[in-house]
């Protein structure tokens, strides 16, 4: 169906987009990979959330000439559809980190991008190395039993689900695993210590 074939391309293109910034993760010195659980829409009662935020050399370059590639401080939020709470948006912001600027408020000044919307629901799930699986990360709190931060994740699964049919119910869900390679090697360093 029409609605079918909307779900698809929007879960391409926004796994796709995850895809390639989670890909692209590293340590953010400041900036800490957080992440949530997700968002739930079903029961209309949603709020905004920010659901993740790390640092990414997949920096988006929209003019060549005026910006130039580097590290950039992602952030992922959902917030629900003004029209029916029980449908959800997933926005994306991008904010260069430059040195001596701060990145959280100089992201709090831009308007992040549409990457989906009409979502029931977006899920998140976290993996370290030994493939133990979290409903939430973040590397500035310390890894079990270390006095040091924890990595990053050493894989996050990415689960969209969109609505079809909010009345009848009916539902499309899209599922992806990313690894990110830059927190395997820092798994692998924590080990080695």
């Amino acid at each position: 169906t029409e609605q079918q074939e909307a779900a698809h391309h929007q879960a391409h293109t926004a796994l796709r987009r995850l895809t390639a910034d989670l890909a692209s993760a590293l340590q953010g010195g400041e900036i800490a990979f957080t992440g949530q659980a997700g968002v739930d829409g079903e029961d209309g009662d949603a709020e905004a959330d920010e659901v993740l935020r790390f640092v990414s050399l997949a920096h988006l370059v929209f003019t060549p000439g005026a910006q130039r590639p580097n590290a950039a401080m992602i952030a992922y939020r959902v917030v629900p559809d003004a029209d029916d709470s029980r449908r959800l948006k997933l926005l994306r912001a991008d904010t260069v980190v430059l040195p001596g600027i701060d990145a959280e408020a100089a992201q709090a000044d831009e308007t992040p991008f549409l990457l989906a919307d009409n979502l029931r629901a977006v899920r998140l799930a976290y993996l370290d190395r030994q493939g133990r699986e979290y409903d939430g990360w973040d590397s500035e709190q310390e890894a079990a039993g270390q006095n040091e931060p924890r990595p990053l994740p050493a894989a996050v699964r990415c689960t969209l689900e969109f609505w079809l049919d909010a009345d009848s119910e009916t539902t499309q869900t899209f599922t992806t695993a990313v690894l990110i390679p830059a927190g395997l090697v820092g798994a692998e360093a924590a080990d080695a210590d």
